[in-house]
């Protein structure tokens, strides 16, 4: 059990993050020199791995002061067991959900037991808030994490074509969007043979869930004659729990293609992000050097001036 201590766990945290940072140089220095285009599966499907055991080194690390090496080793060991069960029941029913939860728990919990037992120590608030904000940036990472790998691996994506005031449906989505108008125009100056440099379709529409309407908004599908490309504009509806991402395809007359994506999780990233946040601005806060008191400062200015003082005395007499 001596292997199990704070240096290698250091040194695999250090080797795992070449690791990811060698993958994340190859993936943007392919397409470089053979035109390849990688897409987000690329970079996934060859991070994963070195990710869940950096979070897992995470929580080994913040365990190691507080536990011997023998029981981190049962827990790591416990951690894996618990990996492989939640593999071959599959509870979320999403293979990559069933791998990671358990690792990013184990992580989650680590940092809210030193973060107690930060809390608790008989020390002074700025002592406190100093040992605790680390851990708060540590809670802000995990949360990330979670948000990242549930949101990608349980989001719902699909299209609908719907006619001006119809409604449409989307397999598996929770939601519904009715098309309460369709209009277009020319926008900018006279371009060849157009009254304007672009042609714009405004969309309005309402976003149903079930049957109770959550919010209206409208979104743009521009073809611009100038540059020779067509371009939308988007609506994101976030709540608690999920985003919605709408933003159509296609539109054709009265009719439209409109894409959607809800993304469940989402906020536990922003959430991260913010927690994060705060534990950094906590850190800079404590590690701040207090200014010297007034009194200190003067009886320092004193002492200087007597050392001068007997320095200039003591070149007299010579």
């Amino acid at each position: 059990m001596k292997s199990i201590n704070a240096h290698n766990a250091m040194l695999a945290s250090v080797v795992m993050f070449s690791i990811l940072f060698l993958i994340l140089i190859i993936g943007m220095l392919i397409p470089l020199f053979t035109g390849a285009v990688f897409g987000a599966e690329w970079f996934n499907d060859r991070t994963v791995l070195p990710t869940l055991i950096i979070v897992a080194l995470l929580g080994t690390c913040l365990l190691l002061p507080e536990f011997p090496p023998s029981r981190i080793a049962g827990i790591i060991i416990a951690v894996i067991v618990a990996t492989v069960l939640s593999v071959i029941v599959s509870p979320s029913g999403s293979l990559p959900i069933d791998a990671t939860l358990p690792i990013l728990m184990f992580a989650m919990l680590a940092v809210l037991y030193r973060g107690y037992r930060s809390v608790i120590r008989p020390e002074s608030l700025r002592m406190k808030l100093r040992s605790v904000s680390p851990h708060i940036i540590h809670l802000g990472i995990v949360l990330i994490l979670i948000g990242v790998f549930v949101s990608t691996n349980t989001r719902i994506d699909g299209s609908a074509i719907i006619h001006e005031g119809d409604t449409g449906t989307y397999n598996g989505q929770p939601y519904s969007v009715k098309i309460t108008g369709i209009s277009d125009r020319y926008e900018g100056a006279p371009y060849d043979e157009y009254p304007g440099s672009s042609y714009l379709t405004q969309i309005d529409f309402e976003l149903y869930s079930g049957s109770r309407p959550i919010d209206r908004d409208e979104v743009k599908y521009i073809t611009d004659f100038k540059w020779g490309q067509s371009y939308t504009t988007n609506y994101v509806h976030r709540s608690l729990t999920k985003e919605v991402f709408i933003t159509p395809k296609m539109v054709e007359g009265d009719t439209v293609n409109l894409y959607m994506r809800t993304a469940p999780w989402i906020t536990a990233v922003w959430g991260g992000i913010i927690i994060m946040a705060i534990g950094i601005i906590l850190l800079m806060y404590t590690v701040r050097k207090p200014r010297a008191p007034p009194k200190e400062k003067e009886n320092v200015d004193r002492k200087y001036e007597d050392l001068l003082q007997r320095e200039l005395d003591r070149l007299k007499k010579k």
